[in-house]
């Protein structure tokens, strides 16, 4: 089962109409989401050697009595956050792809026996994920060291894969942090994955492309991005923990 599995998630990135036609007629939802799940974490963990190294230099001693108890006492919660980062594939596409189900299932009143093609659509979608996280590793280990070393550049160093907004960033130093929240949800893999969602809709449809096959979905994007930054200084205060 491996086998076809990879090939549905590689043809998703290549020809998205043939792997939308596949997923119709033989869904596979939990080998896909098992399988594109593995690939996207090993392919996030394999970052965290270059950022463990940095972050260790960035808390090293510096001689200062007070900064140095400090440093200690944030150690622990900054190592829960780079290797939650690395673990939790991108929350606002996953919770694009949930959305996404739960709000096509009446629109498409969709019987019991297609819910898992459903499911199997949105999943797919997912793939532009794995070429995320691989971009996000390259970038991780080709960019420079910044000078001077800061606590937080080990935790954004795969941030610097921008694909959307930061873009346009041309100024000297890092972007804002509002710029980059809206980087990491807003972006070309985010409409990529919104291409492959409105190509699934419409096989599922089964009739002419319409409006709402990508309002739909993008809908579900934008909705995803609004929850997930609503709730991020919450779930990163319960990661971080007491400093």
């Amino acid at each position: 089962m491996t086998a076809p599995t990879l090939r549905a998630l590689g043809a998703a990135l290549t020809s998205p109409g043939d792997a939308m036609r596949q997923m119709t007629t033989s869904p596979r939802p939990i080998a896909l989401g098992i399988l594109l799940g593995l690939v996207v974490v090993a392919a996030g963990m394999a970052t965290l050697p270059r950022q463990l190294a940095l972050l260790n230099q960035a808390l090293a001693p510096t001689g200062d009595p007070m900064r140095d108890m400090h440093l200690v006492r944030m150690q622990a919660g900054l190592l829960r956050v780079v290797v939650v980062d690395r673990l939790v594939p991108a929350p606002t596409f996953v919770l694009a792809a949930v959305l996404l189900v739960l709000a096509a299932e009446p629109v498409l009143a969709v019987a019991e026996e297609r819910r898992r093609m459903l499911w199997a659509l949105a999943i797919v979608g997912l793939a532009p994920l794995v070429v995320h996280r691989l971009g996000e590793l390259v970038v991780t280990y080709l960019s420079p060291v910044p000078d001077p070393l800061r606590l937080g550049d080990a935790i954004a160093l795969p941030q610097r894969f921008a694909t959307g907004p930061a873009l346009l960033w041309w100024s000297d130093g890092s972007p804002p942090g509002w710029l980059l929240s809206v980087n990491t949800r807003l972006n070309l893999f985010s409409v990529w994955s919104v291409a492959i969602w409105s190509i699934g809709l419409r096989e599922l449809d089964r009739g002419d492309p319409t409006a709402w096959h990508v309002a739909l979905p993008a809908g579900c994007v934008l909705v995803a991005g609004l929850i997930t930054y609503w709730l991020k200084p919450v779930v990163s205060a319960l990661v971080l923990g007491a400093p």
